[in-house]
């Protein structure tokens, strides 16, 4: 009977650590829990479970808003980013982020105005200034477009953002006349973001997300295919009968 009683007593101990564990789930403990997940549908739950608190961090906000970017739910992504913003938020990201979504939507006023604010938080931002020259582009300023690439070149400091910078500065040359400046400038942008290259060359009939998801889906199937065929063994030629 004592044997049970002691059963009973540390199971019932167990239950209670476990449960007040469980109950120790505070916000903050949720968000850096997401912060290490590394499966992003599971961080986008936590994400949602810390910011169903009262005390939940700003940058839980940010976080989701960013992840629900990336699975392509652009209004819950802007929402979570301007609450963000909204809320105090400091995060140069935010303000890209959403700019890139205003892009996808082509409201380039609006993209503007984020990227606007954005390189007045960071002058020196080789990403915003590359971004916000192809929105330029998009409005006709070209003088400003110009001068955004012209940074990002002088930074030198990121290169799918000067792949991007000279990008813009092809199609620049090509409503120039100028095939030749175009042609150089996408050569050195697709050495610094091969898969430009790739995109420029579809860029009539798919979009660029779906070019990069091609090649994507390629390096994982030709290297599987090669597999397969060096595995199969070849097929022996029938001996000759005498």
């Amino acid at each position: 009977m004592r044997l049970i009683t002691c059963l009973l007593g540390i199971m019932m101990l167990m239950t209670s650590q476990a449960s007040g564990g469980y109950a120790m789930q505070t916000a903050t403990e949720l968000f850096h829990k997401a912060q290490n997940d590394p499966l992003m549908y599971r961080r986008a739950a936590l994400y949602t479970e810390a910011l169903a608190r009262d005390d939940a961090p700003v940058e839980a906000l940010r976080e989701r808003g960013t992840i629900y970017y990336y699975q392509g739910k652009l209004p819950e992504a802007e929402a979570d980013l301007t609450a963000y913003l909204e809320k105090g938020g400091g995060d140069i990201r935010a303000l890209l982020f959403r700019a890139l979504i205003a892009v996808k939507g082509r409201q380039w006023e609006r993209a503007l105005a984020d990227l606007h604010q954005a390189a007045a938080w960071d002058p020196h931002r080789s990403d915003v200034l590359s971004h916000r020259a192809e929105v330029f582009y998009e409005l006709g300023q070209v003088a400003e477009a110009e001068r955004d690439v012209g940074h990002v070149l002088r930074l030198h400091d990121d290169a799918l953002a000067m792949a991007r910078a000279l990008r813009v500065r092809a199609r620049i040359e090509v409503d120039r006349g100028n095939e030749l400046l175009a042609r150089e400038a996408y050569r050195q942008a697709a050495t610094l973001d091969p898969s430009m290259g790739f995109i420029h060359t579809w860029g009539d009939v798919l979009s660029p997300e779906q070019t990069r998801k091609i090649g994507f889906v390629g390096l994982i199937v030709l290297p599987a295919l090669l597999i397969f065929r060096i595995s199969v063994p070849k097929p022996k030629r029938p001996t000759s009968k005498r």
